[in-house]
């Protein structure tokens, strides 16, 4: 099968973009909240308080993802006021493309994820305060609390954002257990 190599990270820094500073609004809530996780990680957590040594490529990686395809090896870099993993899925076609990324906020919390225009929910993973805000047309972002100014973003950049909002959440589950606790 021949694989067609379609790098969305231009939609990832997007979605990351998108979220980086602005106060939220005061939109509605989407209609459900982010599930609770009881997904186990074979990594240990992060210990400690200081999220500058939480290693974004270290939440997740493409044996993690395997049931969604084959990803290319990880990007890191510094953008939006994150530190950022991206993995891009390796696609045939346009409808199969997918880009995770993993960012790490070290000074914004939960209360700076900015609402899109279709909402954001407040719920939890695992007990872990979250919220999940849609990116239309085609991006999610499910924010997890790190502490009252910190937290880890997972972006997705799917063909369409509840598609991307479904897998935000599963990724959430595997990178939850391997953030420290509070």
């Amino acid at each position: 099968m021949k694989k067609l190599c379609v790098v969305p990270l231009a939609a990832a820094a997007l979605v990351l973009a998108a979220c980086s500073s602005e106060k939220p609004g005061s939109a509605s809530p989407a209609p459900s909240a982010p599930p609770a996780s009881s997904s186990a990680s074979s990594s240990a957590p992060t210990s400690g308080s200081d999220t500058a040594s939480i290693e974004p490529c270290s939440l997740v990686g493409a044996a993690d993802l395997a049931s969604y395809g084959t990803f290319k090896p990880p990007t890191s870099e510094n953008a939006g006021g994150a530190r950022l993993c991206t993995l891009n899925k390796e696609a045939a076609t346009a409808s199969e493309t997918l880009s995770i990324g993993i960012g790490v906020r070290d000074t914004q919390g939960l209360d700076t994820v900015s609402d899109a225009g279709t909402g954001k929910t407040t719920g939890n993973v695992n007990g872990r305060k979250a919220i999940l805000a849609p990116r239309p047309p085609a991006g999610c972002l499910m924010a997890l609390e790190l502490g009252a100014s910190a937290r880890v973003d997972v972006l997705v950049a799917a063909d369409d954002a509840e598609k991307a909002c479904g897998i935000a959440e599963k990724v959430a589950d595997i990178v939850e257990p391997k953030l420290p606790k509070s």
